[in-house]
């Protein structure tokens, strides 16, 4: 009789939780223009409610981590799901601009615990394919939450208004969070933050090792900045871009906001099908350097074809699709026990990277409109900045230590001889 594996509904939770994050945070991309109009934002104070969200994210991610690390996923995800549903509730009722931005942040401090969970909940066991391969995977569907942001997003704004779509998906988050608390609430923390299952670090080891272990986690830092760059296109500035430079109305960009998100769905899905034949490694580097030519392109072309910049930026959103790959390292030089710690460094660049690159598009936009720019050159400043942070995202990963799956080490210790006098 074969055995079936059990189902894992808390996987199943924050995937569901984790589409809906998506959602959040790839929104104001295509409703943009009505939120300038009904808030009677400046492009500064847009650059700053579009990063509103991933500063507080960011600003959560390390504290989250310790938290994971000390009392388990459950209730601090349930606590910060619960925060984040007030913010989605508030935000289409508000007419005051203060209190939509602090409705926006409380959106990313509920947003900000989901997928790190969700890696802390999968990678504790190790970081082999299987891990890989699950991670990928639960990312591909979350980005479904990129694409309901996209094209339906903006159909449903051109019928209904924006502020009801925004209540039917506030709506959604309330039974998502409840959905999250009946299953990780009276959760345990696992045991495998106990001890640590060998596949990190030990305490044993010499402490050159573990000095090494720390400066190949460093090279992780900058990738990670690195890596949502190109998508605060598809999150926040891809709206304002194709509506200034090309004049596209609400429906044509949520076509290419939902291409963007498509690209990046294709991509996660492939990614545990690549890991199998190439490294982890190989592919991080070949998406970073695949998004730097797109940056690159955009900044010497930002008005010559609508459908070469829409291919461009799904381009640079796809880039982020290798953040579970990049996760994936950093399990492989961490212990255990710090695996949250770890977690929540690299996740706390990964979007403060999203949030200091959105407000200082919103600076640079501005001092272009003061120095009376038109709108290609202004966001071709815009890409210039993107690229350069690709660049040095990319110099340093180079850098970064090579990974050998749990799968083919385990090959390797299964197929080595045994020495008749043990290994020395």
């Amino acid at each position: 009789m074969v055995r079936q594996r059990p189902r894992d509904y808390t996987l199943w939770t924050l995937t569901l939780a984790y589409l809906l994050s998506q959602f959040f945070r790839s929104y104001v991309a295509v409703v943009a223009p009505q939120l300038i109009a009904d808030y009677g934002f400046t492009q500064k104070m847009f650059g700053l409610f579009a990063g509103a969200f991933f500063l507080t994210f960011a600003c959560a991610q390390i504290p989250l981590g310790l938290a994971f690390d000390r009392f388990g996923i459950g209730r601090p995800t349930v606590l910060c799901m619960s925060v984040g549903t007030g913010g989605a509730a508030t935000l289409p009722l508000t007419h005051d601009p203060v209190l939509a931005l602090a409705s926006q942040a409380a959106l990313g401090l509920g947003c900000a615990p989901i997928f790190m969970g969700l890696l802390n909940h999968v990678l504790v066991a190790g970081h082999g394919q299987r891990q890989v391969r699950t991670v990928t995977v639960a990312s591909g569907i979350g980005i479904f939450g990129a694409l309901i942001a996209a094209l339906p997003l903006a159909w449903a704004a051109t019928k209904i208004g924006w502020r009801p779509a925004m209540g039917v998906a506030a709506a959604a988050m309330a039974l998502t969070t409840a959905a999250v608390t009946a299953s990780l609430w009276r959760r345990p923390r696992a045991a495998a933050r106990r001890k640590d299952l060998g596949q990190g670090p030990r305490r044993t080891r010499a402490s050159n090792n573990a000095r090494s272990n720390n400066l190949a986690f460093l090279t992780l830092l900058p990738v990670c900045f690195a890596l949502s760059a190109g998508g605060t296109f598809r999150t926040s500035w891809g709206g304002p871009y194709f509506a200034d430079v090309f004049a596209l109305d609400t429906v044509a960009r949520g076509r290419v906001m939902t291409a963007a998100s498509v690209s990046a769905l294709v991509v996660s899905l492939i990614i545990p099908l690549l890991v199998r034949r190439f490294s982890v490694k190989a592919l991080s580097l070949a998406g970073l350097s695949l998004g730097i030519l797109a940056a690159a392109l955009l900044l010497v072309l930002p008005s010559y074809n609508a459908l070469l910049s829409a291919s461009l930026v799904c381009v640079l959103f796809s880039v982020g699709a290798i953040h579970p790959l990049v996760m994936s390292q950093a399990r492989a030089i961490s212990a255990a026990s710090s695996l949250g710690l770890r977690l929540g460094i690299l996740n706390s660049m990964v979007f403060l990277g999203v949030a200091v690159t959105s407000n200082c598009f919103g600076w640079l936009a501005a001092r272009g409109i003061r120095e009376g720019l038109p709108a290609p050159d202004i966001f071709a400043r815009l890409f210039l900045f993107t690229m350069i942070v690709l660049v040095i995202g990319l110099a340093t990963y180079v850098f970064s230590p090579s990974v050998q799956s749990e799968d083919s080490a385990n090959v390797v210790r299964r197929t080595r001889p045994v020495s008749p006098v043990g290994d020395k």
